[in-house]
């Protein structure tokens, strides 16, 4: 899915605090220990809500991502805060747009898991540096019994019903580390929680942001596939929740997963 359907409202969508993103850029310079003049490969670069505050520091940037889109809202932004960086629209599971061993660190939030791990891990080894370089992955967390994670829980459940396999990023990471550990690769001790916060959120909002986008879960399904996963979701989550334009409190993290 290229997402160009949801550029315009994904920073609003997908927000995170300002003062998490700042904390974010750090921690990934901070494990990677970027210094003047390394390049970073971002996989997934989106919109660049997480990318700003890495493009302020004295480093090489590429980032890019199959949604024409996505980047184009990324640009106006490079070009508001007067930074510099290349943006460039490629698929993760083609040959990626960075010379053999140029790389210091390869930073994905929210993206690798839709990249074939073979691939993925050979690519990584292909563009790092002879003398090793990192691999960060982010994630945001959330308490596992909170509204979107048992949505997107069920909702895998009723996608299996139909027809279509889930996308795990839990599993994915677990086998790309093992592939990486395979050929040299040392996963730091454990995965960095680098900032938290909270946000009220809707359960309805779940469902008004599902139905305003192409597919379901990173899958190009028929519409009426989707109209039905999302019909059975609602009556699932009526019962769980009653009133499901009641906003709700919910603790949200960022999570770092680190190999070098």
């Amino acid at each position: 899915m290229l997402y160009e359907d949801q550029a315009a409202g994904f920073d609003e969508r997908a927000a995170i605090p300002a003062e998490a993103v700042e904390s974010i850029a750090a921690s990934v310079a901070e494990i990677a220990g970027l210094r003047q003049g390394d390049t970073l490969l971002e996989i997934g670069a989106g919109t660049g809500m997480l990318s700003l505050p890495l493009l302020a520091r004295p480093i090489r940037y590429i980032g890019f991502d199959r949604s024409p889109a996505m980047l184009a809202v990324f640009r106006e932004k490079v070009e508001k805060a007067r930074l510099r960086a290349k943006l460039l629209v490629a698929d993760a599971n083609d040959r990626w747009p960075a010379n053999d061993g140029s790389v210091a660190a390869i930073f994905s939030a929210r993206a690798l898991h839709h990249v074939d791990v073979d691939h993925a891990a050979d690519e990584i080894g292909r563009v790092l540096r002879p003398e090793g370089g990192w691999l960060i992955l982010g994630m945001v967390r959330r308490p596992s019994e909170s509204v979107k994670p048992a949505f997107r829980r069920q909702m895998g459940k009723l996608l299996e019903e139909e027809g279509y396999r889930g996308r795990s990023h839990d599993t994915h990471t677990e086998a790309l580390f093992s592939a990486l550990e395979a050929i040299g690769g040392e996963r730091a001790e454990q995965p960095h929680v680098v900032a938290r916060w909270t946000r009220r959120i809707a359960p309805l909002d779940s469902f008004t942001a599902w139905q305003g986008k192409k597919g379901l879960a990173g899958h190009d399904i028929p519409e009426e596939v989707k109209e039905r996963v999302l019909g059975r979701l609602r009556v699932w989550a009526e019962k769980r929740h009653g009133d499901l334009e009641a906003p709700l409190e919910q603790e949200e993290s960022f999570e770092l997963e680190a190999i070098h």
